[in-house]
């Protein structure tokens, strides 16, 4: 809006002096007139050059307004008994007020009201001078003073937006703060948990099977199958307790894939869940370089869905997991001797999440290969083209 009204002013101070000098043009002609109309042209040719080529340069500005002075004061002298040459002074003050500080401004504006007095009393005397020297010089200074206020309603406006931009800047660091600090109290909360669930219930549930084997042995002592069996049952339970219990707690933790990277993870669940659960447990990896964030992240996750069936769903008592390169493809698989089942009777049984293995390959367009059968362990294999990878790596570096 203020730019506008800029706009507008100018264009107004504009036609102003251009009336002026065509009032001259039409009202005279005498011998001075080819003089002042050649004079008068280089002014309206100044006028209109200097948004385009002078404003951009200070010094260009000040001999611009030293000529343009010279020009009107040169047709004062040559015709003083005109009185709107003081109109010719109007678009150089919109000028001046536009382009320097304030105070420079209201102090060019009053040299230009001086030169404008002088002329006027001068040529038209003191009866007639008088009233219009006070008359330009209102409008002189009225003209400063409302470029002057446009001037600063256009700051306030920019120095708003910078505030505004600011703020908004300020809003969505402080919405981060608050998503990493609700990130952190709910790592901490996993944290306790697992300290807690690893000191009391896991311990518990250790001491259990400790007693219960105890106890199994004194009933195979004695001779009593009933309870020795019966024993043997709570035995069981608890050790698969314990396995479930293990992966909770390791779940609550999980490790900084992003940091450690996939082999390192891979190596660690191993160790703190399969390796503590009895569970003999092998990790065979080729060199595979860096793989992009987004296929190790998925590739961890379904190795841990089939780690976690191989655990809470097959009693599986060794497994095995490949990482390697093979015919151009990028592949993960996963055995173990478990009790096994029918992939084809249960293609999407939520308890083995195969449905969920399926999807995250797809996400990084591989596939997914699930050999078993009932007694024989499983076999869940991953594979993701090369190319597929490289992509990704690309699209990660353009990012």
């Amino acid at each position: 809006m203020a730019r506008r009204t800029l706009l507008i002013t100018y264009i107004a101070t504009y036609l102003l002096a251009v009336g002026a000098i065509i009032r001259y043009l039409v009202r005279f002609r005498d011998e001075r007139f080819w003089s002042i109309a050649f004079l008068l042209g280089g002014y309206l040719v100044l006028l209109f050059l200097e948004p385009i080529f002078i404003r951009r340069n200070r010094l260009l500005t000040y001999i611009y307004l030293l000529v343009q002075t010279a020009i009107i004061c040169t047709v004062a002298l040559i015709d003083p008994n005109v009185d709107f040459w003081g109109a010719l002074f109007c678009p150089l003050i919109v000028q001046v007020m536009h382009k320097f500080p304030q105070r420079t401004g209201f102090l060019i504006t009053g040299i230009f009201t001086v030169i404008m007095a002088i002329f006027m009393f001068l040529g038209l005397g003191p009866e007639v001078g008088l009233p219009l020297i006070f008359f330009y010089g209102v409008v002189y200074f009225l003209l400063a003073a409302f470029i002057a206020i446009i001037r600063e309603v256009d700051e306030a406006r920019e120095e708003s937006q910078k505030q505004q931009a600011e703020l908004q800047s300020a809003y969505q660091q402080l919405q981060s703060y608050t998503t990493q600090a609700e990130e952190l109290a709910v790592l901490q909360e996993r944290n306790r948990l697992a300290r807690e669930l690893h000191d009391s219930v896991t311990q518990s549930l250790y001491s259990l099977t400790l007693f219960t084997e105890a106890a199994r042995h004194m009933a195979e002592e004695k001779g009593d199958e009933d309870i020795e069996q019966y024993i043997g049952q709570i035995g069981v339970i608890g050790q698969q307790a314990l396995k479930e219990m293990r992966l909770l707690v390791y779940e609550l933790q999980p490790p900084e894939l992003e940091r450690e990277g996939l082999v390192r993870a891979l190596r660690k669940r191993l160790e703190a869940v399969e390796g503590r659960a009895g569970v003999e447990a092998r990790l065979e990896v080729d060199d595979l370089g860096k793989l992009p964030g987004d296929v190790e992240r998925e590739l961890y996750r379904i190795a841990q869905e089939a780690l976690n069936n191989a655990l809470k769903h097959a009693a599986a008592g060794s497994v095995v997991l490949y990482l390697r390169q093979s015919n151009g493809n990028i592949e993960m698989e996963i055995v173990d001797d478990g009790v096994g089942f029918d992939p084809e009777a249960t293609p999407d049984r939520g308890g083995l999440g195969l449905k969920s293995i399926r999807e995250r390959a797809e996400h990084i367009g591989g596939s997914v290969a699930i050999r078993s059968q009932p007694g024989e362990g499983t076999s869940v294999k991953v594979s993701v083209p090369q190319i597929t990878v490289n992509d990704q790596k690309t699209e990660s570096g353009q990012k």
